[in-house]
């Protein structure tokens, strides 16, 4: 894209300032931002934590989430990256700001509007519109507008450049807004920032799945903020309890004394959800949850799967001779709930692969289900009959693949209150022997609350509990198999656990655009 350089500049500084212009990270330098609390406005000097934001952009990455804690200055900087792009385009392109609320949307524009008043003269620019939702300059036709996440149609009729989704996860279809967006701006830039809320929901979902899914994630955690800090005196002491922080995130006593503050205000869940300094922080199971943080703590979640031969996410490649089991969960295939399967080993009794799929019909998935199986030595299939479950089974009993798991009276699997109540009170007994899992399904399970006046785990509204489904159903289906599977080990568990822990890590530390 061309950088628009306005006519005033002088031939000999045009190559100069189209250099200033053209990257947010010189440009926002120019600018002026309003203070947090003074609402005086002051040059622009943007923190190194505005800084990664501006850094992914300018290395070209279009797919960016930013997970963060409250009021850490995330939102400005995506702003500053739309508002760079708006007045450096030399067309009439459109750039878009997403948020919750048309009274939120729209204010999202303000920093918009006082950033066109103070830049230098020479970069002095003009709006066509004061609209209430719109902003139009003058001499290129370019506009920046506002939109609400809980519009109906939202961005469906237009095609932005770029878009920033603000506070994503609180937005009440996740998947629909990110399908509108991401079909809108095709190969342009997507932006999409919050703190956290569910685990389990689309925005974590993102984050489980970068970068393999094409998403680059950038994290603003509550100690990297200047602002969160109190005044302390030489007398100040940390506490026993408060030492691990120190030593974990170089905090000084003055953000040491804020944290304290902060916690006995808002007690320690609530705390970690609002100002997180980890991603478990943000994805804290709420009171309440099916499975006990303690078990799912002693779990290694792999962030960093390879892709499998035959798609999803791989744990470990199957083994000669080893057997294995897959849970199934079935969806209709039209892109709201998510199909999946989980496949576990016999030996190791560990999950080693997942995928899931959100627009293959039954049928479709049916196909998907023989190939992982085939390929992990025929496992045992256990998928319910009932639902979209029945022409699934249909479809794998017409290709021939009968490896699939039925009752000792010879029935298939039908999911009623009772059967999903065993299946993920089966889940919870091998929690204490799983000692790997993808952060996806982490992420479900840990999400899982039992609402009032109800007996079955579910899923918060808003997220989906398709892979938690799929690894219950799994872990189901291990209680039934034959005796003679259970000596085929190529090598001990133990080291076979060694093993891909150490090929997880190792992952991880390669993977330099996740910074967790």
């Amino acid at each position: 894209m061309l950088t628009f350089v306005p006519p005033s500049v002088p031939p000999e500084l045009r190559d100069q300032v189209a250099e200033l212009v053209g990257r947010p990270s010189t440009f926002c330098r120019v600018h002026r931002v309003q203070h947090k609390d003074s609402k005086v406005e002051i040059p622009f000097d943007p923190l190194p934590m505005q800084t990664k934001i501006f850094d992914a952009v300018e290395a070209g990455h279009n797919r960016i989430l930013v997970v963060k804690a409250r009021q850490v200055a995330a939102t400005t900087a995506c702003k500053f990256v739309l508002h760079q792009k708006w007045t450096a385009t030399e067309t009439e392109s459109m750039f878009a700001l997403v948020s919750l609320r048309a009274e939120s949307a729209t204010a999202l524009l303000d920093d918009n509007r006082r950033w066109l008043r103070h830049p230098p003269d020479l970069l002095r620019r003009e709006l066509d519109t004061r609209a209430k939702g719109e902003l139009k300059l003058a001499d290129t036709g370019a506009s920046l507008k506002a939109f609400t996440s809980r519009s109906q149609t939202g961005l469906r009729s237009f095609s932005p450049a770029a878009a920033l989704l603000s506070e994503f996860a609180f937005a009440p279809d996740q998947d629909e807004l990110l399908a509108q967006a991401l079909a809108a701006v095709g190969d342009g830039l997507l932006m999409v920032e919050s703190t956290a809320n569910n685990p389990g929901d689309t925005f974590s979902r993102l984050i489980a799945g970068a970068p393999e899914n094409g998403w680059h994630v950038i994290t603003h955690w509550w100690h990297e903020h200047p602002a969160y800090t109190d005044t302390v005196g030489d007398d100040f002491e940390v506490r026993d309890d408060e030492r691990d922080q120190v030593d974990r995130y170089g905090l000084t006593p003055g953000q040491v004394a804020w944290r304290r503050r902060y916690r006995a205000t808002l007690g320690e869940f609530k705390f970690k959800r609002e100002y997180p300094a980890t991603l478990d922080d943000c994805f804290l199971n709420r009171e309440g949850g099916w499975f006990d943080d303690e078990l799912l703590q002693n779990i290694h979640v792999i962030d960093h799967t390879a892709i499998g031969a035959t798609g999803g996410r791989e744990l470990e490649a199957p083994h000669a001779n080893d057997r294995y089991v897959i849970g199934v969960d079935v969806a209709g295939g039209v892109g709201g709930d998510w199909s999946a399967l989980c496949v576990v080993s016999v030996a190791t009794r560990q999950p080693v692969f997942v995928r899931r799929d959100n627009r293959a019909t039954p049928s479709q998935w049916a196909h998907v289900v023989i190939q992982v199986a085939s390929r992990y030595n025929q496992a045992l299939v256990l998928a319910e009959s009932n639902n979209h479950g029945h022409a699934l089974l249909l479809e794998m009993n017409t290709c021939g693949y009968r490896q699939q798991w039925r009752s000792p009276q010879g029935k298939p699997w039908t999911t009623t209150l009772q059967s999903k109540l065993e299946a993920f009170d089966t889940l919870r007994e091998a929690m204490q022997q799983i000692q790997v899992m993808d952060r996806a399904t982490w992420l479900e399970l840990r999400a899982l609350t039992v609402p009032a006046g109800k007996v079955a785990p579910e899923a918060p509204k808003g997220s989906h509990d398709d892979a938690a489904v799929a690894i219950a159903l799994a872990y189901r289906c291990l209680r039934d198999i034959p005796a003679t599977w259970r000596t085929l080990a190529l090598q001990s568990q133990r080291t076979r656990m060694d093993d891909l822990i150490k090929r997880s890590r190792a992952r991880r530390l390669r993977a330099s655009s996740l910074p967790f």
